[in-house]
């Protein structure tokens, strides 16, 4: 699902602070070591990740699923996993959480287009974690844009559960038999792009190799561990051209992850109480600056070229 324009201030705020767990609620996860905490690997982009002396110690994210979270013998296929603890809660907590002023569909979404976004998470070589793409840079609207797989609905869907697992196979070969879903969230209304979103939670029980169906669609498919994503040293404010609004952005796997996606991404964090106080006071300003070569000089017997611009960087396929 493309995030919205520029322009557009969709971007989800955070929940309020004082959003807990009901009573009688699982305590939440413990917080994990730096020892179960990897550095990615061959989802990333070697020459954008930060260096082992860069990256601040291990955020508290959800632990590595254990013997409690494993469904006992018997009860579920060999090679799969069933939803942890964690998730199980965090779905239940769901509903209206991700609603915000901005995406509160009320009237004006009387006929907006509906669509739907897919958060899968799953237990990756790096621990939990979420499924993300980045759009193409050659498309009209949206180019190089992280998002979670989704689109807008077909006439054929049964439903927006329908709608996101659909999107995930055509935009990265997902098995929609290896995702159990467990929540399906309230509809924000992008208003920008006049759609309807329904967010579908799942879990990837059976993990697949994931990558891009469609070059021209989709660039870029990683898993994203949850670890990089409540790291301080990962977030950053977004600051629009357009209006001077501020909304929260992530740089993970050499993505620059902001708007919708990162507005989601940021709650849920907050939600499953895993994030950890981090620097507001870093803006980056967007459209970022593309880089322009300098005008070459008159021409003079002592000038030399102008050197070439540095080759494209490779990327890499998501791997289960």
């Amino acid at each position: 699902m493309s995030t919205p324009s520029p322009a557009s201030p969709d971007a989800p705020c955070p929940v309020p602070p004082d959003a807990t767990a009901p009573p009688g609620a699982a305590p939440p996860p413990r917080i994990a070591t730096p020892a179960e905490v990897a550095s990615p690997v061959e989802v990333a982009r070697p020459g954008e990740i930060a260096h082992p002396g860069e990256i601040a110690p291990s955020p508290a994210v959800p632990r590595p699923p254990g013997p409690a979270d494993v469904a006992p013998a018997g009860t579920a296929p060999a090679g799969t996993s069933t939803p942890p603890a964690w998730l199980r809660t965090l779905a239940d907590r769901l509903g209206d959480a991700l609603m915000t002023g901005r995406t509160r569909p009320g009237a004006r979404a009387v006929d907006a287009r509906p669509a739907a976004v897919l958060i899968l998470f799953g237990d990756g070589p790096d621990g939990p974690d979420v499924l993300l793409l980045e759009r193409a840079a050659e498309l009209r609207s949206h180019a190089s844009q992280p998002a979670f797989p989704g689109g807008a609905a077909d006439a054929t869907d049964a439903d927006r559960v329908a709608t996101a697992l659909r999107e995930a196979a055509e935009e990265v070969g997902l098995d929609a038999a290896g995702v159990e879903v467990l929540a399906v969230a309230s509809p924000l209304y992008l208003q920008a792009s006049h759609y309807l979103v329904t967010p579908v939670l799942a879990w990837w029980h059976t993990p697949c190799a994931v990558a891009p169906v469609d070059l021209a669609e989709t660039s870029f498919v990683s898993r994203v561990p949850l670890a990089e994503l409540a790291d301080p040293a990962n977030r950053v404010m977004l600051r629009y051209a357009q209006g001077g609004l501020l909304s929260p952005a992530f740089r993970v796997h050499g993505m620059l992850v902001w708007g919708f996606t990162a507005g989601i991404l940021d709650i849920l964090l907050r939600l499953g109480g895993w994030e950890r106080p981090w620097n507001r006071s870093a803006v980056v300003d967007y459209p970022l600056p593309r880089e322009v070569p300098a005008a070459s000089p008159p021409a003079k017997p002592a000038t030399p070229a102008t050197p070439s611009p540095p080759a494209p960087r490779q990327r890499s396929s998501s791997t289960p």
